[in-house]
């Protein structure tokens, strides 16, 4: 064999070595992003089975998704005593800043609750919806966190949140919608759940007090008192109403 050819005949072999290589290279990528993919699909699999697995999120579900509808709220009560008619002016009104309700003080961990149901604090129903939505909005914290960390995405997410994200902030033509939405998301500001206006705003939908979202609900809301208080409480330039 001449040494041109054998010269020749070692280049191809380094050249196959090489590819051979690459080819491996690729395989070995490819299966373990495979892997990563699916451990990032069981975990969030998991973590979704827990948050709807919640009690609180469960009625929060319900309450989201029903104008009214009685429900098993009160966690310390059983039987019928523990079932409530929630309605739409309800969740209203348990989701307003504990600073509109006389006798709250400034301290949220220390609002006061009136069994009375009078205007010197929230009634047990409303203290119970909001420790609901609590639970809730503690859980989108959490999802928002995990994009933020690269663990999961919006694609990821969607299947399984997206229709609640939805919503919360799709327009509305219903006045008592409206006033629950604006509650809601002042509810969200107010008491700083940052994490959650990051995963709306991921999701395409702003609902900080300065969007068009906002202004249109309480544009709507039949109580433009209530709206304006809203307002003022997330610092929303929106007209001023006197009670």
């Amino acid at each position: 064999m001449q040494p041109a050819t054998i010269e020749h005949a070692k280049s191809l072999v380094t050249i196959a070595g090489w590819i051979g290589s690459l080819v491996f290279f690729f395989i070995a990528v490819s299966t373990y992003l495979r892997g990563e993919k699916w451990k990032r699909a069981e975990f969030l699999a998991n973590e979704m089975k827990g948050f709807f697995a919640a009690p609180r999120v469960q009625r929060t579900l319900f309450l989201i998704d029903w104008g009214s509808r009685e429900l098993q709220l009160m966690e310390d009560r059983t039987g019928d005593e523990s079932r409530v008619v929630v309605t739409r002016q309800l969740q209203t009104m348990a989701l307003r800043p504990h600073i509109l309700i006389e006798g709250s003080g400034s301290d949220s961990e220390v609002f006061s609750v009136d069994p009375s149901g009078s205007d010197t604090g929230f009634s047990q129903p409303e203290a119970a919806i909001r420790d609901c939505y609590d639970a809730f909005l503690d859980g989108l914290e959490r999802f928002a966190n995990y994009i933020k960390t690269g663990l999961t995405d919006v694609p990821s997410l969607r299947p399984y949140i997206g229709y609640w994200i939805d919503d919360i902030s799709s327009p509305t033509d219903n006045t008592d919608d409206a006033a629950w939405c604006a509650a809601l998301l002042t509810y969200v500001s107010f008491y700083r759940f940052d994490g959650v206006l990051r995963l709306f705003d991921a999701f395409g939908k702003d609902i900080r007090p300065s969007s068009v979202t906002y202004t249109s609900f309480l544009k709507l809301m039949k109580n433009q008192t209530l709206a304006s208080q809203l307002a003022a409480t997330v610092n929303c330039p929106y007209p001023s109403v006197k009670p």
